[in-house]
């Protein structure tokens, strides 16, 4: 017979963009459960057992102990062998009702902190919060090695019971999606001058992301070279959009994409990807570009600088500091030699390291280690 795993995340996109490789390879050999809010999105993993579950992203005391007791009701029902957790408010209900409900094998998967760059009141309550869900579970994954050891130096969890898959990252990348296309040909299919050197950022666009950061660095970058593009790709989360529409580049040199099913397309057109974050656990878009060929310039922090290898696959520079991305963009403009150093050796990592199928092989054979316990 096989063991039973929940797989309890907040909503169905992590699923659609972190598990559905895992899923497939875990099945072989685990009866697999999902159980998230499925309200909130499609779940693109049809043919599983589901449980909806109102997981709220903001705190709510009497909807979370609601959503904490039908979880220990769910649990108790089902009786599963392991309780596998990711983002953080599933997480934390989740585990404490694994450990009510006696669940032998609970394991947490951290990808990132949000209270990493705050302060005051909001850092300690998130921070605390994080300490709950360190301290429930019997085994804690991370997606980087710089995050364990921000992990460990913040007393969230301990190192007994913390560990990182091969080279990090949460899921890898697929590399029959994510590879190398004629960038002619994508520039024109965008109505990019061919000859422009095209930047890109791919993702939510909120402050946290250093969205700002990477607008006031190219307009200092683009009053020397005007022949650059950016994009700006994904949901504006805290309505940048008009802010964005505001500066005088914008729809002549920046361009925004609400939107797009296929990413890959943008990740290959573009020269340069840059993720100026503040706070990252990993960095999985970096990993996706460099596997279309494009290296990256992101922000010198704990997650970032594991995905990038400074100066091998790509360039970190000073987080905040718009100067310095400034300068890091131009040197890539002017050193192409340089840039396709960048983009070999980054494509080479990729497909040693961070292929699905060598990431998903990792979980399966971690999930194969709770057989001896």
């Amino acid at each position: 017979m096989k063991k039973k795993v929940a797989l309890v995340v907040s909503t169905p996109i992590i699923y659609n963009a972190f598990y559905r490789k895992h899923i497939d390879c875990l099945r072989e050999k685990y009866d697999i459960y999902l159980i998230s809010n499925f309200n909130e999105d499609e779940c693109l993993i049809k043919d599983l057992p589901l449980y909806h579950i109102n997981i709220e992203r903001k705190p709510s005391f009497f909807k979370d102990l609601e959503t904490l007791f039908k979880l220990i009701k769910i649990f108790k029902k089902e009786k599963f062998d392991i309780v596998h957790t990711t983002t953080p408010k599933a997480g934390l209900l989740a585990q404490i009702a694994a450990y009510i409900s006696k669940i032998k094998i609970r394991l947490h998967y951290f990808t990132g902190q949000v209270w990493a760059n705050k302060s005051g009141y909001k850092r300690q309550i998130l921070k605390y919060i994080d300490k709950i869900i360190g301290m429930l579970p019997t085994h804690i994954l991370v997606d980087s090695f710089s995050q364990k050891d921000f992990l460990i130096a913040e007393n969230i969890v301990k190192n007994s019971k913390i560990d990182v898959l091969g080279q990090g990252s949460i899921s890898g990348v697929n590399l029959n999606k994510f590879y190398s296309q004629d960038k002619k040909n994508l520039k024109i299919s965008l109505s990019i001058p061919e000859d422009n050197f095209v930047f890109l950022y791919l993702g939510r666009l909120n402050k946290d992301k250093g969205v700002l950061d990477l607008l006031e660095a190219f307009e200092q970058v683009h009053n020397q070279y005007p022949n650059i593009t950016l994009l700006l790709v994904g949901k504006d989360e805290e309505n940048l959009v008009p802010f964005i529409e505001k500066n005088k580049f914008f729809n002549s040199s920046i361009f925004y994409y609400k939107f797009t099913n296929i990413p890959e397309k943008f990740m290959a057109t573009a020269d340069v990807f840059c993720l100026p974050s503040y706070r990252e656990g990993f960095g999985t878009v970096i990993i996706e570009a460099a596997a279309c060929g494009t290296p990256s310039i992101g922000s010198n922090i704990y997650g970032i600088s594991d995905a990038i290898l400074d100066k091998e696959t790509g360039l970190l520079f000073e987080v905040g500091n718009s100067n310095d991305l400034a300068v890091k963009m131009i040197s890539l403009i002017n050193d192409r030699q340089f840039l396709d150093y960048l983009s070999s050796n980054g494509k080479n990592r990729v497909n040693t390291y961070f292929d699905e199928n060598v990431v998903s092989e990792l979980l399966v054979s971690y999930y194969e280690n709770f057989n001896k316990m």
